[in-house]
Parts: structure tokens; C-alpha cells; sequence
């Protein structure tokens, strides 16, 4: 759609940052303002103002710093397109593509920073829908932003979205029979917290049908069984995110927070506990050290045995 180097409006063109399924997004500078922007421009440029405003108008309602900024919606020429804050980093579909497996501890911090951006949406009654490794960028600071709201929706009175779309192999079984709720955003947090752990989502099939029928009986692996590093109760945590009945799912984003401050807390106290009795251990295995030369048992800090008079 743009070129390197063209000027639209009082924006130029820098170099293209890649294209979706609902548009294509440049690196572009604000000449006006001096300033690095990202744009992207909807591939259906033929449809009226108000549709192509909804993807903008849901984003510019959410003020988060784990959610991109729009900053603003223009058209220059008959091209309408968004100006959004630029993100120097990469996407976590790329780091998953390059790193395959992510620690536990990377891959906590990242989920409860997405969970803290969504449960942003979710208090404005918006659901994204899409929430995938490629939506989600990562920047070089490590902070964590959710972008792409083209699929996203308005709760007012309703309660769920009833479009059939997002991407299956991260789509909660309602969300194929197009009742998406906040609840199939958190099964979407689930799998995304799955593929950094594992490497794959947790339920990879070329035929959508598939996977719907898979995630619907409930069958997926436990992450745990296939990497016996991740601790008990991520593996937990991530299963109910997964769960095929909403009722029996993890009910908000906001729990998932909370669920991962308790588990990090409770790795930080038990390091602290481990670390107490490994200084206890050492001074109980010095005290049964023992004289080099009588070979009779030392007093704790002893330098001489008060046995042989030797120096120990």
C-alpha cells in the first residue's frame, strides 16, 4: 500500500513492519513531531468510515501501558489508516520461534503482563478475540503490549460476542459456536501461556474442526507431563485456563494475576527457607569436622583442638 521512503501527510514512510490478515503495518516518522509511529492500514479500504473507525475507536478507548496506543485515525488520498505508538521490539511469536521454550519465570512475567492489559479491556467491556503469540509485542525494556484489536468487540448489554473469528488453535470451544465471552479471552491467555512452555499451543491441528472437537472433550496434555520443569502449580493454573467449561475455567484475567503473585511469592519464601537451612547445615557440618590429627571432634569455630593442642 505504501512504499519506503513516501510521504503521507505529514508522515514518512520509513520501511513496512509486516501484514495480517486485516492490514499491513509501517514504520513511519511524524515529521511534525520528530517522532518514530507505527501505521497500519486496513486491507478493505472500501468500507464505510464508521466500520473502518471500530478497530481505533476500541483501542483509543483503553489507556494501559500493556496495551498499544492508538494515537490517531487519519485518511490522506482516499487511504485511511491508524497511527499507533511504535514499539521497538519483537513480537512473542518471534521470540518463541527463535528462543522454542521460554523459563517458567520469563513466561510468568509476560502472562501477567498480557493478563494485566486484558483485564484492562475486560473492565472497559471490551473482548479482544485475538489473542495470539503474533498480537503480542514485546519490548527491548521487556514490556509486554497487546496490539491488533481488528477482531475485538463491545459487552454493552450482550453477553458475548456471536462473530465466528479469531485463531483456532487459540480459540475457546465457545468461542467456534461464535458466543465469544471475557472467559474466552482468559482460554486464549492459557494457550498462549502454554506455547511458551512447551513450545506449541496446546492444541495444534491444520483442520479447525479438529481442534474444536479436541478442545471441547477437554483433550489436552498437562504441560508437566511433556516438561517436568514447569512447577505444579503453573501446570494447574494453565489446565484451568483450559478448561472446556467455561463454569469450571479460571473466571477473570484479574485471578490470573493474582494466582501468579501467590505462586511467585511462594518460590521467593521457599528460596528464602532453602537458603536459611543451607546456612544452618553448614554450620551443623562444621561442627562435626573433625581434628586432623586426633581425629576427635571439633568445637564449632574451634582453630585449635582442645584434644592435641594442633591447629586445625
Amino acid at each position: 500500500m505504501f512504499l519506503q521512503g513516501q510521504k503521507v501527510g505529514k508522515y514518512e514512510i520509513l520501511r513496512s513492519l509486516g501484514s495480517g490478515g486485516f492490514g499491513s503495518v509501517y514504520l513511519a516518522k511524524d515529521t511534525w513531531l520528530d517522532i518514530k509511529v507505527a501505521i497500519k492500514v486496513p486491507h478493505k479500504q472500501s468500507q464505510e468510515l464508521f466500520k473502518l473507525l471500530k478497530e481505533p475507536r476500541l483501542q483509543a478507548a483503553l489507556n494501559h501501558p500493556n496495551i498499544v496506543r492508538v494515537l490517531a485515525a487519519e485518511k490522506e488520498k482516499s487511504v485511511f489508516f491508524m497511527v499507533m505508538e511504535y514499539v521497538r521490539g519483537k513480537s512473542l511469536e518471534k521470540i518463541i520461534g527463535k528462543e522454542k521454550i521460554l523459563d517458567s519465570d520469563r513466561a510468568i512475567d509476560i502472562i501477567k503482563q498480557i493478563s494485566y492489559g486484558v483485564d484492562h479491556a475486560h473492565k472497559n467491556k471490551i473482548i479482544h478475540r485475538d489473542l495470539r503469540p503474533s498480537n503480542i509485542l514485546v519490548s527491548e525494556e521487556g514490556t509486554v503490549k497487546i496490539t491488533d484489536f481488528g477482531t475485538s468487540a463491545w459487552l454493552n448489554s450482550s453477553q458475548y460476542a456471536s462473530t465466528r473469528i479469531g485463531s483456532p488453535p487459540y480459540m475457546a470451544p465457545e468461542q467456534f459456536l461464535g458466543k465469544a465471552s471475557y472467559s474466552s479471552d482468559v482460554y486464549s491467555i492459557g494457550c498462549i501461556f502454554y506455547e511458551m512452555i512447551i513450545g506449541r499451543p496446546p492444541i495444534f491441528d491444520p483442520d479447525p474442526f479438529k481442534i474444536l472437537e479436541k478442545a471441547q472433550q477437554g483433550k489436552i496434555t498437562p504441560p508437566r507431563i511433556k516438561n517436568q520443569k514447569i512447577p505444579k502449580e503453573v501446570d494447574a493454573l494453565i489446565m484451568k485456563c483450559l478448561a472446556s467449561r467455561i463454569e469450571e475455567r479460571v473466571q477473570s484475567a484479574s485471578e490470573i494475576i493474582r494466582e501468579l503473585s501467590r505462586i511467585k511469592g511462594r518460590e521467593e519464601k521457599t528460596t528464602e527457607l532453602e537458603d536459611i537451612f543451607a546456612r544452618i547445615k553448614a554450620r551443623e557440618q562444621r561442627k562435626s569436622d573433625l581434628c586432623w590429627n586426633c581425629r576427635r571432634p571439633l568445637p564449632y569455630k574451634a582453630r585449635t583442638c582442645p584434644y592435641c593442642g594442633e591447629n586445625v
